[in-house]
């Protein structure tokens, strides 16, 4: 039955995530700028323009202006634009009067809703032609990973230490006195472990550069609940009342993973997105209980490899911990890949970033992990033996899952718009106006910030013409209103004309156009135009940035629904064949038993 109810669970999973609203949520990243990097403009520009994917703190934002011969330029009048929570945030500065020549701006700034730090660069020319700074990926302070290693390690004891206490004390676990104090230290230990790292890690991030007022808001209560929750988990590891016990384990872990997911990426949108806030609960309570029930597990039996007369009981312990491990790793599994639909991309993105990069090699690990589980497993049913060596293997692993996942929750998610970048978004689109008697049609190609070519086609509705076209003129007005002086385009054929403009970033802008013709007044109509893309998406692809999410979310269905219908499966099955709770007491397991308990002994790893 409990097979059963697991099934019904990740069943129930998969159902919520369907119908709740898919919103992508990442660490704050410049999406655009004005002016854009690689782009060359005819005159100054008198305003910077940043905008990022979220809310960053702007006491903690610095900019550093420098021209081609390194001298140096103030940026003045930093503000945000909409301040007060809005979302995209967009950083706006007074430039001073700037010289033609080629100029690099470094910027960095903490993301409001995490505390990371996120750094950048861009190379703008005036009267020049320049090359784009390209990718510049922020890389983590091994500070702030190390922190939040020591977090996850420490709600990884707690939390495994909880489970496995609960399996000694249970009608079936066997009476090991050491092996229960360790688990019951191991849970204290955890929980006292997270209230400090969870405090250090807070200092660590205020250091560089965040004002403590922060803590009065949204990220104050989020850390509030981390907090709290640890201080449940050291609750309810000294008390001696079972029910209260276990109350507040839960609690406390609800309260640690939920806060924990809100401080990290899953949290930061505006709303969050409550669907991915739950499966990263779920992700970090169930890969914390699996790590570290499965060090204290394998302790325990390498212990027993030293007296063979404990080694039935640590046979014993194994397989009361084959159910809840397997649960737990069909839920990180799961969870896992839900999650990376909204962390990476595209395949490049995952192939040439750091965080891309630490992704896969957490999933090598964990793949390897899987390895040495069905080593063991075979091992086990073959010659009903244990070896230390792999064992410590194992547990070393585990360990080194909780510390990449300090890595990836302290980076950048691969999310950049130069390696994410859909066909269909660059499409060069048309758009039609009737101006007086006048039938236009305007196209901008290739539609990206940089130089370009406005493409205007005029035709006279009636017949015959009342006055030839003798000129065509385009201007351009960016994002911010600053007008472009206007640009006299050049007759092709047909009634078509092409005019050169530089657009400075992706975003909205406006075309203005001109038709003069003799004796007429000038037939000007104003286009509404979205620029596509950064000077970088036009990179050559790797592999593919095509955007992965809709992939990874079907792959995502097709594993959970094979998860849950392999539980449910197994839950008929037992119910159907028998299972140990119907065993007569007082019956010693015979050898084919054995060999069976030997064998869910491998599933510990897996």
């Amino acid at each position: 039955m409990h097979r059963r109810r697991i099934a019904l669970v990740v069943f129930l999973i998969a159902l919520l995530a369907i119908w709740s609203p898919q919103t992508a949520s990442a660490h704050a990243f410049l999406t655009s700028s004005s002016p854009a990097d690689g782009s060359s403009l005819a005159t100054a520009p008198r305003q910077l323009r940043l905008d990022f994917s979220e809310t960053v703190v702007l006491a903690a934002t610095q900019l550093d202006l420098v021209s081609e011969d390194g001298q140096r330029y103030p940026v003045s009048g930093l503000r945000i634009e909409g301040e007060g929570g809005e979302e995209p945030a967009r950083l706006l500065a007074t430039l001073p009067v700037l010289p033609k020549g080629a100029y690099r701006l470094s910027w960095q700034t903490l993301s409001a809703d995490d505390l990371h730090r996120t750094a950048g660069v861009l190379v703008f020319g005036i009267g020049r032609q320049v090359d784009s700074a390209g990718l510049m990926e922020p890389k983590p302070a091994a500070g702030e990973s190390g922190l939040r290693w020591l977090v996850f390690l420490a709600l990884a004891l707690s939390l495994g230490g909880a489970l496995l206490s609960r399996l000694l004390t249970g009608p079936a676990g066997p009476t090991t006195p050491e092996w229960l104090h360790l688990a019951r230290r191991s849970q204290t230990a955890g929980a006292a472990g997270g209230l400090l790292g969870s405090l250090l890690l807070l200092g660590f991030q205020l250091r560089g550069g965040a004002s403590t007022s922060l803590l009065a808001g949204q990220y104050g209560v989020r850390w509030g609940l981390r907090e709290a929750g640890f201080g449940l988990l050291l609750v309810a590891s000294v008390l001696s009342v079972s029910r209260i016990r276990t109350s507040a384990l839960v609690l406390g872990a609800v309260l640690v993973g939920c806060g924990t997911a809100l401080l990290g990426h899953s949290g930061a949108s505006s709303p969050p997105s409550y669907t991915r806030v739950v499966a990263d609960t779920l992700h970090l309570l169930a890969a914390s209980t699996w790590a570290g029930a499965l060090v204290i597990v394998l302790v325990c039996v390498m212990a027993a490899t030293r007296h063979r007369d404990k080694l039935p009981m640590a046979m014993t312990v194994l397989r009361a911990f084959g159910l809840p491990a397997a649960f737990c790793i069909s839920v990180v599994i799961s969870t896992g890949i839900y999650l990376s639909s909204g962390v990476i991309g595209s395949v490049d993105a995952a192939l040439v970033t750091w965080y891309g990069r630490t992704f896969l090699l957490k999933v090598g690990v964990v793949a390897v992990i899987g390895v040495l589980g069905l080593v063991n497993h075979r091992r086990l049913r073959r010659t009903a033996s244990l070896r230390r060596g792999t064992i410590l293997v194992e547990a070393a692993l585990a360990v080194a899952v909780l510390g990449l996942s300090g890595l990836i929750t302290s980076g950048q998610p691969a999310l950049e718009p130069q390696l994410v970048r859909d066909p269909a978004a660059v499409a060069v689109p048309l758009q039609d106006a009737r101006v007086a008697d006048l039938q236009q049609t305007l196209a901008v190609r290739p539609n990206t910030p940089g130089r370009n070519l406005v493409m205007v086609e005029v035709f006279d509705t009636r017949r015959p013409a009342p006055a030839p076209v003798r000129g065509v003129t385009v201007r351009l007005v960016d994002a911010d209103g600053i007008a472009e002086p206007p640009v006299a385009a050049q007759r092709l054929s047909d009634g078509r004309w092409s005019a050169p403009v530089v657009l400075a970033g992706s975003g909205s802008a406006h075309l203005v156009v001109s038709v003069q013709r003799t004796g007429l007044p000038a037939a000007v109509h104003t286009y509404r135009w979205v620029v596509s893309g950064d000077p970088a998406t036009a990179r050559t692809a790797l592999v593919s940035t095509r955007p992965l999410r809709n992939w990874l979310l079907l792959l995502w269905l097709a594993v959970t629904i094979v998860i849950g219908t392999g539980w449910w499966i197994s839950g008929v099955s037992r119910i159907g064949g028998g299972s140990e709770a119907t065993r007569e007491p007082g019956v010693a397991p015979g050898r084919a038993e054995d060999e069976e308990v030997m064998e869910r002994a491998g599933t510990v790893s897996r």
